[in-house]
């Protein structure tokens, strides 16, 4: 690369980054913070909400980073336009494949990024993100039976046991369950204990109270029980399925072994084929979208008093392939033979950009350019 595609090279990165750390600042944080309530409520540390936090992270950043390889490579062309830097390079011998060069340069390096975030780090991110919840329910029971302690395992939920011993067993229980807004309940018991069996994680109360109190209709009921059992399981993330869940599988073993897969486990052999697919289509995407922005402004002659409806074109195509693409989700999972349609919108886009730039290469006079440089330089 000559000075002048370094350059734009570097007009790209920047942009880049910046945009990469905003949308996934923002996508990470609303992803982020319903886990803090599990973690605080469960008793744990904020070590742990960060290292599920982190965890969660990669799979925001296959999501995000297309869009942010779109949005750098708009801002830096027209960036290039307005402050007539790229008339300049053009005038001082830039042709229009050393404006391509870096620009595909850099779709090239999102596209393995991407691609080594969503056939490897994605998948092994979500399952100890997965094993890491588990653990939390493992020791939910652990932070549940300490005595004279208020304990708030979900909002709206109160728990205070006044002792407990180490074998599980419970003197004098008191849980207020207030999680509908038209009705509380109220449990008292004398003696409980805990166990964990097939079903989960039961509480099983004896020689207790149950209050339900109705604000709809004002009233109070009261019921004794010699014994009642309590699911702690509704309050506390689910635990793994008999095997790993798709998002978690890497999609080049899935494909070579696809028969491994969903034979008895919770999910169907689908669900894992089509979620390969998904992931081998997302870097595709990216490169997709980094080509389309750089194709719209060469085929309307970087034309600078019409660069906004250049930039809308740009933008309603990208989220016509970003829509179709996720469309296709569904109809592949419901149909694994249909695979090839996750990769059509990045594919088509791909070839309608490439023959965009080069017919804007093969036009020796273009009009709309010619109108730009008499327009710079009357100024």
């Amino acid at each position: 690369m000559n000075i002048f595609e370094r350059y734009i090279l570097v007009q790209q990165i920047k942009p880049f980054i910046f945009f990469s750390f905003v949308l996934v600042g923002i996508i990470w944080l609303i992803q982020a913070l319903p886990r803090l309530d599990d973690v605080i409520s469960n008793g744990q540390s904020g070590l742990i909400f960060l290292d599920i936090a982190i965890l969660i992270l990669p799979q925001v950043m296959l999501l995000v980073l297309p869009i942010a390889a779109f949005s750098s490579t708009l801002y830096a062309i027209h960036k290039l336009i307005t402050e007539s830097e790229l008339i300049i390079f053009m005038n001082a011998g830039l042709s229009n494949i050393k404006l391509i060069r870096p620009v595909i340069f850099f779709g090239g390096l999102v596209f393995i990024l991407l691609f080594f975030l969503s056939i490897y780090l994605v998948p092994i991110t979500q399952h100890k993100l997965r094993t890491k919840i588990f653990e939390i329910r493992q020791e939910f029971s652990n932070k549940l039976i300490k005595d004279q302690q208020f304990f708030h395992p979900v909002k709206g939920v109160t728990i205070y046991i006044r002792e407990a011993s180490d074998l599980g067993e419970i003197r004098g229980i008191f849980i207020t369950d207030a999680r509908r807004e038209d009705q509380t309940l109220t449990y008292s018991a004398k003696e409980a204990i805990m166990n964990r069996n097939q079903d989960g994680l039961m509480l099983v109360m004896q020689n207790g109270l149950l209050q339900v109190t109705d604000s709809s209709q004002s009233a109070l009921t009261t019921l004794k029980f010699n014994r009642m059992g309590f699911e702690l399981d509704n309050f506390i993330p689910s635990g793994p399925r008999k095997n790993i869940a798709p998002v978690e599988t890497l999609p080049l073993k899935v494909l070579r072994n696809a028969s491994n897969y969903g034979a008895n486990g919770s999910y169907h052999q689908n669900e894992y084929i089509s979620e390969a697919h998904v992931k081998l289509a997302a870097p595709l995407g990216a490169l997709a979208l980094t080509i389309l922005a750089l194709s719209i402004f060469l085929i309307s002659g970087f034309n600078r008093r019409g660069y906004f409806s250049t930039i809308f074109t740009a933008i309603m195509i990208a989220i016509l392939v970003q829509s179709l693409t996720s469309a296709f989700r569904t109809t592949v999972a419901n149909d694994v033979s249909l695979y090839w349609i996750l990769y059509t919108p990045s594919i088509i886009c791909i070839f309608v950009s490439v023959f965009m730039i080069v017919f804007s290469m093969k036009i020796k006079s273009n009009p709309l350019w010619d109108k730009e440089m008499s327009y710079v330089e009357d100024q």
